[in-house]
């Protein structure tokens, strides 16, 4: 019996030892793992411009450009720089609403839309556009579908990023952006080929006009720029190419045009004389564009 027992306690010794030397399984490391909150560097607050901030208005301006015959002339405008980022373009639609964009507070700036064609019975304001517009406040497929693929645009991604290019809204692509304006003439683009559908507008234009330019800044903005009367297409291609945008296209000429800064630049019987070239016959419009801050700016405000 005790010898028994003595091989049962030397054979439980055995088991233990060979257990103590066997390896343990061990648990598989992570793969990652979460810092503590102290240790996760905090996020950079964006802040918004002030509201002020949100556009730049540039009055009176002039430059001095030379004419390939030598003769050197002073081309006279005024513009607003706007942030993509932080700033969205409305729809304002109604026939001869300019007054009323003067007193308009919620608005940055107007300006005019691109060229469209009367068709009675099309819609409420009897016109066919001649791009499409996705804009703040809806989306506004082309009238004249023809027309928006022969034509250019420029847009603010959902980024904020401007992009100037050509044809009609992409449907497969429309997510990417907040805002698109077709329907335009791609005057000056020296980054881009049109591609062959494009035809554009103007094509022989000599008359010297008042002119509206949507122009690609080198910092990134948006500028809206209205010259003189008197400005022949030779001249405002010698005035884009000397403010260096990267991409600059018309929405229209002559008496359709319209720049607008409530409070600072106002619509009056005087500049619509101005823009007519003195006649009194100056061509009402159904709608303008109407710049103002974007929703992004508003949430980002509410936050402070």
């Amino acid at each position: 019996m005790g010898r028994s027992l003595a091989v049962v306690l030397a054979l439980a010794g055995a088991v233990v030892g060979a257990a103590a030397l066997w390896p343990l399984p061990q648990e598989p490391e992570p793969l990652s793992w979460d810092p503590q909150p102290e240790l996760i560097p905090p996020q950079p607050i964006v802040l918004p411009p002030a509201r002020e901030q949100l556009v730049e208005f540039l009055p009176d301006q002039s430059i001095r450009l030379l004419r390939p015959t030598g003769r050197e002339i002073t081309v006279r405008y005024s513009a607003v720089v706007a942030d993509p980022q932080w700033v969205d373009v409305a729809f304002y639609g109604g026939w001869e609403r300019e007054l009323e964009a003067n007193e308009d507070s919620s608005a940055l700036a107007f300006v005019t839309g691109p060229t469209y064609e009367r068709q009675q019975g099309f819609n409420d304001l009897g016109i066919a556009l001649h791009g499409d517009l996705l804009l703040a406040n809806g989306q506004w497929d082309a009238g004249n579908r023809a027309a928006a693929r022969q034509r250019a645009y420029w847009a603010i991604t959902n980024g904020g990023e401007l992009e100037f290019g050509y044809g009609r809204l992409p449907r497969e692509e429309s997510s990417r952006y907040r805002i698109f304006v077709g329907g335009l003439h791609a005057f000056h683009h020296p980054e881009a080929v049109p591609p062959e559908s494009y035809k554009g507008v103007y094509q022989g234009m000599t008359l010297a006009d008042v002119r509206i330019v949507y122009a690609w800044r080198d910092d990134g903005r948006l500028e809206l720029l209205e010259t003189a009367d008197g400005l022949l297409f030779s001249d405002l291609e010698l005035l884009v190419k000397a403010r260096g945008f990267r991409a600059a296209y018309l929405p229209d000429h002559a008496s359709k045009s319209r720049l607008i800064i409530p409070g600072q630049k106002l619509w009056s019987d005087e500049q619509a004389l101005w823009v007519s070239g003195g006649r009194l016959d100056i061509i009402p419009l159904p709608f303008m564009l109407k710049l103002q801050p974007s929703r992004a700016w508003y949430e980002a405000s509410n936050r402070l």
